[in-house]
This record gives C-alpha cells, structure tokens and sequence, in this order.
C-alpha cells in the first residue's frame, strides 16, 4: 500500500472511533513519505486509577513488510521502553521464517512543513538499561570509541544540553544544530550519543531524535546505542 493511501486509512481509523485516540506526534522534521509495503502497529495512550499505561497493538505486524509504529505523543519514554525493544528484536530477527531483507521499522509523526503523515527510521536503535548515561557507559567500555571526539546529547524536561550549553528545545533547534554542525571541525564520523531522561514525553523525544537523524552526515554519526535513563538512579 502507498503510504499517502496508509496515512488516509490510518486518519479515518483514528477519527471514526471515539476510544482509543492517538494523538501522534507534531513537528518540522521533513520526513519520510512514499513507501510501498507497510504493516502497522499502535502504541495508545490509556490511564489506570493514576498510572499512565501503554495499550500495544501489533497483531498487525507482517514480518516481510515495513513495520509502522504509531505511538501517542502524550506517552512518557519509560513506558515504551520495553515494547519498542520487543519490535526492534522481532523486525532484526534474521532467523525468522519470515523474515525479509531490506524491510525496516519506522516510527509515524505529523510533518507540519508538508502537512501530512511522515515516517522517520528506527529499526537499528538499541535502547540501553535505564541505569547508565552514554559518559558512563563509554568509562565502563571505553573501546567503543577510538578517539575523544565525542558528542554527548542530554534531552530532559527544561530542554537540550550539550556539553555544557543549554538549549531550550524545540525553541532553540536551529540553534542547535548550528551548534552541533561547529563541534570538532575537520573531523568525520564523530559518534553522536543520545540520552533522554525517561519521564519525557514521547512528543519531545521523536522531535529530538528525528532532527538528529537528519543531522547525521560524514561529520556527525548519530549512534544506535540510546540512553533512556532514570534519574533517581544516577543521583
């Protein structure tokens, strides 16, 4: 299926129910539109007493398809963890029967400059424990890296840092990049290491992450390891 056909079915199923709403995400990211062969899955938002749950909906999923995971933008980090860890498993999962080269796992937002649905790739992310940061975990393995030039991204509520500059995001985006774009001037393949606190929103994240990916050049390589991290645990 065409994937301005899939975001029409996907509108009409959204608006024609009145439970469960997804609200996905919104942003300027220029994405990804045109891909043939997709199947999808759903990540709903939903409350119990006073917990935020994620309602998972994949029986949709086929494995010699692209995979398209809508996600509620109002979900925290946390709760998403371990279902995106089972679909990046299961969508890598070479062994299967079913399995077929070249198809891969994307995440759906709203691409606000072309006004429709968009996709942006997530199939060769890997998702850390929640008890490391990225600088930690390259001072337990350090022969990750071979050289100091090193990108170190911390997203949490009050904005972006990077080293020891702060941006308020989405506000200050392009002030990011610019930023990014200055850091280690001559060098190629600088490992770029993101790190959210896992109480943000899944709306914040995929802008992020989305923007760092477009980033991702012969200067700057947005690495897979990602860094979900709780913060009581690091204090």
């Amino acid at each position: 299926m065409k994937f301005y056909r899939y975001a029409v079915v996907l509108f009409l199923v959204i608006t024609a129910c009145s439970k469960p709403v997804m609200k996905l995400p919104v942003n300027g990211n220029a994405g990804i539109s045109g891909i043939n062969n997709l199947s999808q899955a759903y990540i709903f938002f939903k409350t119990s007493g006073r917990d935020t749950v994620a309602d998972v909906h994949k029986n949709q999923l086929m494995t010699t398809t692209h995979w398209v995971v809508h996600i509620d933008k109002r979900l925290p980090l946390k709760k998403l963890i371990l279902p995106l860890q089972q679909l990046i498993t299961k969508r890598n999962d070479k062994h299967s029967m079913h399995y077929k080269p070249g198809m891969h796992l994307y995440l759906s937002y709203t691409d606000t400059l072309r006004k429709m649905l968009a996709l942006v790739p997530f199939d060769n992310v890997s998702i850390e424990t929640p008890f490391y940061r990225s600088t930690e975990y390259l001072k337990k393995y350090p022969a990750l890296i071979k050289d100091s030039a090193v990108v170190h991204i911390f997203l949490h509520k009050s904005g972006v840092r990077v080293n020891d500059s702060i941006f308020t995001y989405p506000g200050r985006k392009k002030a990011l990049g610019k930023y990014l774009r200055h850091l280690y001037p001559g060098k190629t393949g600088v490992p770029v290491f993101l790190n959210a606190d896992y109480n943000v929103s899944y709306q914040i994240y995929n802008d992020l992450y989305g923007y760092l990916v477009k980033l991702d050049t012969l200067h700057l390589r947005l690495n897979k390891r990602q860094f979900w991290y709780n913060p009581r645990d690091l204090q």
